[in-house]
């Protein structure tokens, strides 16, 4: 067809030297949804997204170059919402670009050449400010709000920042008193206007009110931009111990990646609406959502908070199209929409009225990553026609590694490769990456061009149609006393959704056999008798005993304990994102 015959002489020119200044316009075209859906299959998308990272390249397309086109394409479209969703205050393309020039310009006014640090919630200001820096060639960071004091103080000496943005009264205070304590001589600007400013810092709304237009495109026109291989801007992931790690990215790594997504998910357009809760100091929140809607044109609405009530009071007003969340959010909606179907089905409602009194009128996909999520939680959405995805990715990934493609669901797995980048499993199956969109780390020598294969620290397994399923972190692989490997994740999801059980956790490193730590769920009728009973042990029993059926002889449960206490954050047992620190759980349950 005309699509397939456009990828064909697209690939002829791009093995010439010529069509430097066709390529902007070329990309514009291709990534609406009724060229991708014209092609015929998923192959053919995965083509023209390796033709087009092509054509990034050749063509010089940046961040600034997108916005533009999308200025352009249609300035008066919503591109962010904020507020009563009965009233809301709105940004559209063109506003949202005056707003990011006009933020950007304010930085370089008080510090020319400024590396820029963000620490705020989530809020439009921010936002716009972050793109303002990632368009017009100024290193920015963004940080999470609870960043502590010692560990703020080592990212601003480390990065050289000279200007740090704080949003919210906490944070004005909190950044107010690193910058006193550890004598760093950055410039503390506000993003919202305090009525007692800490000393020292400047609305940066004073800022912008002084510039006129004028102003604005005369220091951003002396402003130089980033080339596509520069680093752009800098994300910190916290590890398991010492500092976190600084991750770099281009602009090609974050260009790139918006043309791959468009290939995994060839209906997504500018009709898109995504409500924005996950923080935009991580890679889903920052690049899935806030510039892929800048890249589909789509619509993002900002929330007041990111809590389990907030997005379901939302959800029926805002009408999302997408949601892209972490498992245990998608368990949330779906025990709402299922008590909303059996409350419908008393009173002969209509199931699919109830679901959707829930979720909205318009959600038709979704994504859950970062975490196992029930197969039957996928399927429930996917009967009600919310074609939910599963997926992997890392912060050096640019986002997500492996997707679900549309209607191709597999079971305990996480999807295939998405386009762009190349996986393979190496020793032990690690699952190792490359691509135009994996980034670097601080003080790593990277040249363009270079192959370097970057490890995710996950066990992958490879299943039919290429899907992949996580086994586990290399890290967390028990080797019993024989020398023979277990792989806790896939001994503890046989008791997920378990009557009785809220968790479990599997001891079993550098033992003779395995050993299970139950945290009983005393909400649940099963454990009304309390879980110390003989009748809770015998349950218990049984329950390990039909796990064990499905488990190699080494991988089988020996023993089990049952738990006075959940596993706690704050005893430093669990990580910010609820993942087990094993480590630390085998010592504090020693006994």
């Amino acid at each position: 067809g005309p699509a397939v015959t456009a990828l064909d002489e697209a690939a002829a020119l791009l093995s010439t030297d010529g069509g430097a200044t066709l390529w902007p316009a070329w990309l514009d075209e291709t990534r609406l949804p009724a060229f991708l859906r014209a092609l015929p299959d998923d192959a053919a998308r995965s083509r023209w997204c390796d033709l087009a990272m092509d054509a990034v390249r050749r063509g010089g397309v940046t961040l600034e170059t997108l916005f533009h086109q999308r200025v352009e394409r249609h300035p008066e479209h919503v591109y962010l919402r904020a507020g009563d969703p009965g009233k809301p205050q709105e940004w559209t393309y063109a506003s949202a670009l005056r707003r990011c020039r006009a933020l950007a310009a304010a930085v370089l006014r008080v510090a020319p050449r400024a590396r820029v640090a963000i620490i705020t919630p989530n809020g439009v200001d921010g936002a716009l400010l972050d793109l303002g820096c990632l368009l017009h060639g100024i290193l920015v960071t963004p940080l999470a709000p609870n960043t502590d004091a010692d560990t703020l103080a080592w990212i601003l000496e480390r990065l050289e920042i000279d200007v740090i943005v704080s949003g919210g009264r906490d944070q004005h205070r909190h950044v107010a008193d690193v910058l006193d304590t550890h004598e760093i001589p950055a410039r503390h600007l506000l993003l919202d206007d305090v009525d007692h400013a800490p000393d020292g810092a400047t609305p940066l709304g004073a800022v912008t009110a002084e510039l006129s237009r004028q102003d604005v495109d005369k220091i951003l026109a002396a402003q130089p931009r980033f080339g596509l291989d520069d680093v752009a801007t800098v994300m910190f992931t916290s590890g398991s111990t010492g500092r976190p790690k600084g991750v770099t990215f281009s602009l090609l790594n974050l260009v790139s990646k918006r043309f791959a997504r468009a290939a995994a998910l060839p209906q997504v357009g500018d009709a898109e609406v995504l409500l924005c809760y996950l923080p935009l100091f991580h890679t889903f929140g920052r690049y899935l959502e806030l510039l892929g809607m800048l890249f589909w044109g789509g619509t993002y609405v900002f929330t007041n908070n990111a809590s389990r009530d907030t997005l379901l009071n939302l959800m029926p007003l805002v009408r999302p199209t997408g949601l892209i969340s972490i498992p245990l959010r998608w368990q949330q909606i779906h025990d709402v929409c299922v008590r909303s179907l059996e409350s419908g089905a008393a009173v002969g409602d209509e199931p699919t009225a109830d679901l959707r009194a829930v979720v909205g009128d318009r959600l038709r996909w979704g994504l859950s990553a970062a975490g196992y999520l029930d197969p039957r939680t996928f399927r429930f959405f996917q009967r009600h026609g919310v074609e939910l995805c599963s997926g992997f990715g890392m912060t050096e990934a640019t986002g997500g590694i492996t997707m679900t493609p549309p209607g191709d669901y597999v079971e305990d797995s996480v999807g295939v490769a998405l386009p762009g980048v190349r996986l393979r499993l190496a020793e032990e199956n690690e699952l190792q990456i490359t691509g135009p969109y994996v980034a670097g780390y601080l003080d790593e020598e990277k040249r363009p061009g270079d192959e370097r294969w970057l490890p995710t620290g996950d066990i992958f397994r490879e299943r039919e149609g290429g899907h992949l399923q996580i086994v586990d972190r290399l890290k967390d692989i028990y080797k019993n006393t024989r020398g023979q490997t277990v792989a806790p994740r896939i001994v503890e999801q046989k008791f997920t959704d378990v009557p009785g059980i809220a968790r479990v956790f599997l001891v079993g490193d550098h033992r003779n056999y395995n050993v299970l730590l139950i945290v009983p769920d005393l909400e649940d009728p099963v454990m009304a008798e309390g879980p110390d009973t003989d009748a809770a042990r015998e349950y218990f029993h049984h329950i390990v005993s039909a796990a064990n059926s499905d488990l190699n002889r080494h991988e089988r449960v020996v023993n089990f304990a049952v738990l006075d206490r959940d596993f706690s954050l704050e005893e430093g047992e669990l990580t910010p994102k609820g993942s087990y620190r094993r480590k630390v759980i085998e010592e504090h349950f020693a006994d």
